[in-house]
């Protein structure tokens, strides 16, 4: 009995062991293979919602992927990811900065109560994008922007003449306050003092009125990214109610004299009674120059109350 027993184990042995040997063959590999950890940003990818790219892209107007990826980014935080595209999109504006920009708008605002108007040209490089929403918003915003800076004068530093600066900093190297300075300190203070001063009528480097914390250049650069083209501000002009009354006032002036100087001698005439002439007022330069401050900066402070109005 023994013996029958070991044989029938051994050949239970012999037909088990092909099956045996096959299970530890399909196992083996599954035990080796472990599934690998997904990367971080894979499973944050996943996890950012439809809706908050929706939101992005609305607000800021950049593609649906550029939305995502900055969100990816900025690990699902709104305000990181608008930063990022901000940012993705001056590094783009700077490749497209030179470009030709043969198209574009010639916008027109004019402030409530039609006391003060703006007229600026915005460039692009396409008619399609120049006939497009977004295009025509920039210049509309613009234009109120340049309503909301009555001190600004120019687009970009470049425009201003350089002997205007040098004007500036001779009359700032006579300040008192500088007076003992050694020479290298008195150059670097007027140097500061004079960027400050002209960095005030250019346009580019003005705050944004929607969002203080980007100036107008990086404002524009920002639809450069939406719209994939370069834009650039051309020119403006602004045109105050009661502006052109010094100057004609000065040009009529000026013509009575030239007249006179023109007419051809005439016979002396005999002396007239002399009558009692009306009292003049005389006003002073001084109290002009203070009139016009005051008037610009009330015109300043309403037009900035009304421009948020409309912002809002």
């Amino acid at each position: 009995p023994a013996a029958m027993k070991q044989s029938t184990l051994a050949v239970v042995l012999v037909l088990a062991a092909p099956v045996v040997t096959r299970a530890f063959r399909l196992a083996a590999p599954t035990a080796q293979t472990a599934t690998p950890a997904r990367p971080r940003s894979s499973a944050l990818r996943a996890t950012i919602a439809a809706a908050d790219v929706k939101a992005l892209r609305d607000e800021s107007g950049a593609g649906m992927m550029d939305c995502k990826k900055a969100l990816v980014e900025a690990e699902g935080d709104k305000e990181k990811a608008a930063e990022w595209l901000r940012v993705k999109g001056l590094a783009s504006a700077a490749k497209k900065g030179e470009r030709a920009t043969k198209e574009g708008l010639v916008e027109t605002y004019v402030h409530t109560g039609g006391r003060l108007g703006v007229m600026v040209e915005v460039n692009c490089e396409t008619d399609f994008v120049s006939k497009g929403p977004k295009f025509k918003e920039l210049t509309k915003m613009v234009a109120m922007q340049i309503a909301a800076c009555p001190g600004v004068e120019f687009v970009t530093f470049d425009e201003i003449p350089e002997t205007a600066i040098d004007a500036e900093r001779k009359m700032e190297m006579q300040a008192e306050d500088l007076a003992g300075k050694p020479d290298a300190i008195k150059t670097k203070i007027v140097e500061g003092r004079v960027q400050k001063l002209f960095k005030e009528k250019v346009l580019l480097e003005q705050p944004y009125i929607k969002d203080p914390k980007m100036n107008v250049d990086e404002f524009v650069k920002s639809y450069v990214a939406t719209l994939g083209e370069n834009i650039q501000i051309a020119r403006f002009t602004k045109f105050e109610l009661g502006g052109s009354v010094k100057q004609d006032d000065d040009e009529g002036g000026e013509a009575p004299a030239a007249a006179a100087e023109a007419a051809p001698e005439q016979a002396p005439t005999p002396p007239v009674a002399e009558e009692e002439e009306a009292p003049v007022v005389v006003v002073e330069d001084a109290s002009l120059a203070t009139l016009k401050a005051e008037l610009k900066a009330e015109l300043k402070t309403e037009l900035m109350a009304e421009l948020k109005k409309e912002l809002a």
